[in-house]
């Protein structure tokens, strides 16, 4: 690490830390470290690691494109892996991220987003308690190795999480300017994870039930958009069926003149491009998909009786 991104990172810490909190007390305990590490790194002897980085990146709440002092001619990239070994705390500040956003786009009314979906999107599952469950029990065994027995009927959501879901459930709603392009098999990824985990014996009967019973109220709740081109707030939406398969789950989005890339994997992690440039080219993709695609909002009946059917039919077969 050269000596201006040692300085720049030195100086953006020392100007977040709490002005009545020592650097060197702040560093030790913050990075579980001893103090003469702490200061070796504040006098820049030694430079930070980047999961040290990362970490209090996450705790005094900047991003990493700026902690290395990026030009406006240098890529930025922001790596969204919160990393905590509670992960059940990891996935409420993940949908409290997502509240953030959300409150952002309803402060401006000409936001929009435009997604490309391999996989139903995380967002919508807030519409959905037992859906929501079952992400979050996913969620659950995929960050925890040693959740390997943990049932579905054991899983608890906490006031906590269940308010923050609620508020999701109405605010989400009314974010107007939203453009999907739906990959042809768009609801089968979640569906096999919920094949999987019964398989296990991890979930009983009844439980399973609820989800898929879920599931079709979910079709249901997209096919209405669909056909009014919009969400029981008035809000305005977009949909597109790829005649192609999509790769992965990514979106770019406008909001309050900044633009920004996001590449989503593994349910809600996600990289986070904000170069205007890089930004650009992701959307002239996005564009060229939906050359490539059927709108389905409000037309197209056939088309769109064809692919919902299809849909309940997937869920049927659990």
């Amino acid at each position: 690490m050269n000596d201006d991104i040692k300085v720049s990172i030195i100086n953006r810490i020392l100007k977040l830390i709490p002005p009545h909190v020592k650097p060197v007390n702040y560093l030790a305990e913050t990075l579980d470290i001893g103090k003469e590490s702490a200061y070796r790194r504040l006098r820049g002897e030694m430079s930070f690691s980047f999961t040290e980085m990362i970490k209090l990146s996450q705790d005094l709440k900047f991003s990493l494109d700026e902690i290395v002092g990026l030009t406006k001619d240098t890529p930025k990239a922001v790596i969204d892996l919160k990393i905590d070994k509670d992960p059940k705390q990891t996935f409420l500040e993940k949908f409290r991220k997502y509240k953030e956003e959300i409150d952002l786009r309803l402060q401006d009314e000409t936001s929009s987003t435009t997604m490309a979906l391999n996989c139903m999107p995380a967002e919508f599952c807030v519409h959905f308690k037992d859906i929501f469950k079952f992400f979050y029990f996913a969620w659950l065994h995929r960050k925890h190795t040693g959740l390997s027995k943990l049932y579905y009927s054991d899983i608890e959501i906490t006031p906590e999480l269940e308010l923050l879901r609620s508020k999701l459930n109405v605010s989400s709603l009314e974010v107007n300017n939203n453009t999907y392009i739906m990959d042809p098999n768009v609801f089968l990824g979640p569906l096999r994870e919920v094949c999987y985990f019964r398989k296990l014996k991890l979930m009983n009967d009844d439980d399973f039930l609820l989800i898929k019973k879920n599931f079709h109220d979910m079709i249901d709740f997209v096919e209405k958009m669909v056909r009014t081109g919009g969400s029981e707030k008035g809000a305005k939406h977009l949909f597109y069926l790829s005649n192609f398969n999509i790769d992965g789950n990514s979106s770019y989005s406008i909001c309050d003149g900044n633009v920004r890339s996001s590449f989503n994997f593994h349910f809600y992690n996600r990289v986070i491009i904000t170069n205007p440039e890089i930004c650009e080219i992701h959307k002239e993709w996005l564009d060229s998909l939906k050359k490539y695609s059927t709108l389905i909002t409000t037309s197209n009946e056939i088309v769109q009786a064809n692919y919902f059917e299809k849909q309940r039919e997937y869920i049927d077969r659990l």
